[in-house]
């Protein structure tokens, strides 16, 4: 298994940017894998990836020097092993509210001792130095992270930091809105407020902070505040700026006729 390296960065205090994919095309992931974004993470909850596509992404995947994280449609071990057995080097786990279902996504992706991960690194043990590099590896190099985006999770920040082999946390800014009942107002005050009360707690506990930055100037402004990785974009997100660029094109060329 190859070094993570997205796991350095926000480990020696770095910044580290990646871009999200939603879109099942193994071109689109080639396209993305060779643009030098330090990460790209895949959306398997909000995106309609089945597993054999999930492998083709990563196949095409393969050659980049991104670090490729998979977002699993669930909290739930049967499908953080899929995702890790394919090739993933890291998950960022939903449906985290407290420590238990903290625990829960951490221990799925570690071996026993450590945790409770079945053992079938199918594909993943055939990519860098074979089988028993691998074993020897996993552990240290799958990077666990998991989502922060109710205001449960928020609440009980404290206790859901301490967990052992925790790697990081990501905050989910609209899911964390909707928790609080702003589902039309994603940036309300309150919930630049609660995001900061997790950014605090990941000082004192020493745990990465990680977000979700829809905008550049949410991503300005959470990596001045000391974020140690973020999504800074995402394929659909790079449809719609071409898109509505083009049609101001077409507009004004229109009009100069």
């Amino acid at each position: 298994m190859r070094d993570n390296r997205t796991k350095q960065i926000i480990r020696a205090g770095g910044l580290a940017l990646g871009v999200s994919m939603t879109i099942a095309d193994p071109f689109v992931a080639e396209v993305i894998g060779a643009a030098g974004f330090d990460f790209v993470l895949i959306d398997t909850e909000h995106a309609p990836i089945a597993v054999d596509q999930l492998q083709m992404l990563l196949i095409a995947l393969r050659t980049s020097a991104s670090t490729v994280f998979v977002r699993p449609a669930a909290n739930d071990a049967t499908l953080i092993k899929q995702i890790l057995d394919l090739g993933a080097e890291g998950v960022v786990v939903p449906e985290v509210n407290d420590a238990a279902s903290c625990a829960a996504a951490v221990a799925a992706t570690r071996y026993p001792p450590l945790g409770r991960r079945g053992f079938g690194p199918r594909r993943a043990a055939r990519l860098e130095g074979g089988r028993p590099a691998y074993i020897a590896r996993a552990d240290d190099e799958v990077a666990a992270l998991v989502m922060i985006e109710s205001a449960d999770a928020v609440a009980g920040i404290d206790d859901l930091l301490r967990t052992p082999g925790l790697d990081g946390v990501m905050v989910g800014p609209a899911d964390l809105a909707v928790s609080m009942g702003h589902l039309d107002d994603f940036n309300h005050p309150d919930i630049r407020a609660r995001i900061a009360d997790v950014r605090a707690a990941c000082q004192r506990h020493s745990v990465p902070f990680g977000i979700f930055a829809a905008t550049e100037q949410a991503a300005r402004l959470w990596a001045a505040e000391g974020a140690g990785f973020m999504t800074i974009g995402a394929d659909t997100q790079f449809l719609d700026q071409g898109i509505a660029k083009s049609r101001a094109l077409a507009e004004s060329l229109r009009q100069s006729r």
